[in-house]
């Protein structure tokens, strides 16, 4: 048998309903009287013995339905969660229980009424009284398992949220974006496949990674611009007019003309490193950076 939502008997639940329910069953009863204490005859055997006003009566019997109802789903819920620690309980069996919580509290409802109503059999009064029980706890019950559902979807959408937000901060962590000097992105480029990043006039020029093959792009922005919007990322200045992915640089090497460093990419230019530059990109490249 397919089993119930295990959120619909966790114990925070459980309490809602203990609390709730009877809570819920006294205002029903109070505004609307459906189970006729009311109508209480004032020769009644128990005004009577006790001496007392068919409205202090109503009241006592009132507090009586809360507080047995209180105790039986209390009862009730604390034997669930016992039997549901150990196995998943199915639907069919959670509706014998309900089922079974309501014919209790309808006994015992019974028996209270055959001291305020000697006109009636006991068997019209159990029939009367457990249809009018089913009708005061239906409401109730009904409002918990909503609330119960909705309250789970609600924490389910949020760890789709959290989620879909680490998923994207991962993507974009992932990738480098390049913007022009709108403001607007141009390039979005995985970190493991961007070059470097050349300088051409009021343009940047990007080198990248794509099918296996370099490719290049301009961008209407200034070097300046794009470093400080990469300033924490490992794609740092090198030159004046170059900015070089560190972790793809495969070599670099010493020549009368200045050092260089090369990225191993058939097709892409090595890049020169000027003195101001030199001791960053040789420390990364000896010892390693982090972000």
């Amino acid at each position: 048998m397919t089993p119930i939502p295990s959120f619909i008997y966790k114990k925070s639940n459980q309490v809602t309903m203990i609390v709730f329910v009877p809570l819920f069953a006294l205002f029903f009863i109070t505004i609307y009287r459906p189970l006729d204490f009311d109508r209480i005859n004032t020769n009644a055997t128990i005004l009577t013995w006790l001496n007392i006003s068919r409205e202090l009566l109503v009241q006592l019997v009132t507090i009586g339905f809360i507080l047995v109802g209180m105790s039986v789903v209390a009862f009730s819920r604390w034997i669930m969660s016992i039997y549901t620690s150990r196995r998943p309980i199915s639907y069919v069996n959670y509706i014998v229980w309900v089922a079974s919580e309501i014919i209790v509290m309808s006994v015992i409802f019974t028996i209270a009424a055959l001291f305020t109503d000697t006109a009636k059999d006991v068997v019209t009064l159990f029939r009367n009284t457990l249809v009018k029980t089913i009708l005061i706890l239906l409401i109730p019950y009904v409002m918990c398992y909503i609330y119960f559902i909705w309250q789970e979807r609600v924490a389910q959408l949020r760890m789709i949220k959290e989620r879909l937000a680490e998923d994207e901060t991962a993507l974009q962590a992932a990738y480098l974006q390049i913007f022009d000097e709108k403001g607007e992105m141009r390039l979005s480029v995985r970190r493991e496949h961007l070059l470097m990043i050349e300088s051409a006039d009021n343009y940047v020029c990007v080198w990248y990674i794509y099918n296996n093959a370099p490719k290049k792009v301009l961008v209407r922005n200034t070097l300046k611009h794009v470093a400080d919007h990469l300033s924490s990322t490992h794609v740092q200045r090198c030159h004046r007019s170059y900015m070089v992915n560190l972790d793809l640089i495969k070599v670099m090497r010493r020549e009368k003309e200045g050092v260089f460093v090369e990225f191993g990419v058939e097709g892409v230019p090595d890049v020169p490193i000027s003195k101001t530059y030199i001791e960053n990109v040789n420390k990364w490249l000896v010892g390693g950076a982090t972000k």
